[in-house]
């Protein structure tokens, strides 16, 4: 798990500026936005941060609000979005042949290639952002990029079960973090560091040395101001797999619960699975099989769920390698529709957008009608349909208050888009849409688990999210042709038979 590489952005290299003063507003909303409203609210922080993007006032807070929007689609494990955002981004510092953010940006790559797979193909992305950084004349700033390198280099290490090198790598940023001068930054640059010294350590099976070190992040992160966010609760599953590791059960409670709280509220699907482990451990240890059951039972099933998500991740990112050619070189006409909706904007002919949308999308009249017709562009389609792909791979659609507004903002879009794919490519609305998944995963757990056909008929309706006895009732007849007690009884016959 890596989040740490992206947010060098939030201190970039000094923008030189009539207003300084906007510009040190613009970094502060960033950094809050990156590390705070990210990990509490992923939505809102889309909204905010796509608004920091139209009310940019410079080509570097534009890749950075780009960058941002990376972040965001990064922390719900979105890589494949997160990507072709880093890739616009790249674009515009190659434009303004600003290497320091070229750097970062193929630091920020080479983390998604790593993390779902392309090993190769990340590392090369690392050796770009070396390259890169061999032209930045702020000698500070390279330091910032070999530390940020070296960061990377560890994880790569990590992943090859090479403790001894990651921890060589690790020593060689916390020397050069140390020169750091913003006191935030430093801080949460060095919580992140001595984390991965704490998991390294761990690997080795020295927990008093992991724990060392795992606290020392714990001290970092919230001194940081970010205690409350997705890499405090890394920080703290940390130490309480520690402690469990030293049998102080009472210590490793706390820890894991602080961890819990934070991602459980999360999208971070990797991040929930180790701390439902780590808890599923905890209970292990102490005997309390009720509650072992119960996070062992999260644990198996946000797996596959993360399962699922990984191979759509692999296929995004795979589409997105071989498209990319074709993306960077249609940049200059995606900003020039872009120029071209704002006008519309500002002169009242559009409404406000609520999203950055893509810049090849046409809004046309349809002949004879008073009404518009949207043209999504086939980008567009192919990722909305990708992230319906990932919806239904998630349980979210059990939520009982899943609504179409909570929907959009899952998918990142709005009502027309998502009207007119599911009419297009699932010949449905939204209402039967989602009462046909709930009615799906109910059968799949009826015929695979025994459990659930000695469950009476109102829990079944409310495990899988509606909100009565009859309408569950009406669409699993609807759906499957049987009431939900004749569909059980030919199951239970079935089974009598064999």
């Amino acid at each position: 798990m890596k989040f740490v590489f992206f947010i060098l952005f939030a201190f970039p290299v000094f923008i030189f500026s009539q207003d300084e003063k906007q510009a040190r507003e613009f970094d502060s909303i960033f950094y809050d936005i990156a590390v705070n409203v990210t990990s509490s609210n992923p939505s809102k922080a889309t909204h905010l941060a796509d608004s920091l993007f139209l009310h940019s006032r410079n080509e570097k807070q534009k890749i950075k609000s780009l960058m941002l929007i990376a972040d965001i689609l990064e922390k719900q494990e979105k890589r494949g979005e997160a990507i072709i955002y880093a890739l616009k981004s790249l674009e515009v510092a190659k434009n303004e042949k600003d290497y320091t953010f070229q750097a970062r940006i193929y630091g920020f790559l080479s983390t998604q290639y790593r993390t779902i797979g392309f090993m190769d193909k990340g590392k090369s992305f690392l050796n770009k952002g070396l390259e890169a950084s061999n032209h930045i004349p702020n000698k500070r700033q390279v330091e910032k990029y070999l530390a940020m390198m070296h960061e990377e280099n560890a994880e790569y290490a990590l992943e090859a079960l090479d403790y001894d090198k990651a921890i060589e790598h690790l020593d060689l940023a916390i020397q050069l973090y140390e020169n750091e001068e913003n006191p935030q930054f430093k801080n949460f640059v060095l919580a992140n560091a001595q984390e991965m010294l704490g998991r390294s350590y761990m690997a080795l099976n020295k927990p008093e040395l992991a724990l060392e070190h795992f606290s020392e992040a714990n001290v970092f992160i919230n001194n940081a101001d970010a205690g409350n966010t997705l890499w405090a609760s890394l920080i703290y599953n940390g130490i309480g797999k520690t402690f469990l590791n030293l049998k102080k059960t009472d210590s490793a409670e706390v820890y894991l619960k602080k961890a819990f709280t934070i991602s459980d509220k999360s999208k971070h699907g990797s991040l929930k699975e180790n701390v439902y482990k780590s808890l599923a451990s905890y209970y292990k240890q102490i005997k309390e099989q009720d509650s072992f059951n119960l996070y062992d039972s999260k644990y198996n099933d946000i797996l596959k769920e993360n399962s699922a998500k990984k191979k759509l991740m692999v296929n995004s990112a795979y589409k997105i390698l071989n498209d990319q050619p074709n993306k960077t070189s249609n940049n200059k006409y995606y900003l020039i529709i872009a120029g071209l909706l704002l006008l519309l904007v500002f002169s009242g002919w559009f409404y406000k957008r609520k999203n950055i949308l893509s810049k090849n999308e046409v809004v046309s009249k349809v002949a004879g009608k008073k009404s518009m017709e949207i043209v999504l562009s086939q980008t567009t389609e192919d990722e909305l349909l990708l992230k319906l792909k990932e919806f239904e791979a998630s349980t979210y659609f059990l939520d009982p208050n899943m609504s179409l507004s909570r929907l959009i903002d899952y998918l990142e879009t709005n009502v027309k888009y998502l009207r007119q794919i599911l009419k297009t490519y699932k010949n449905t609305d939204y209402t039967t849409y989602i009462n046909e998944l709930r009615i799906n995963y109910i059968v799949e757990k009826l015929k695979t688990d025994p459990e659930f056909l000695n469950y009476k008929i109102s829990y079944l309706a409310d495990k899988c999210g509606f909100s009565s006895h009859s309408k569950f009732s009406a669409n699993f007849k609807r759906v499957t042709d049987l009431s939900p007690s004749e569909f059980i009884n030919n199951i239970n016959k079935d089974i009598n038979r064999t």
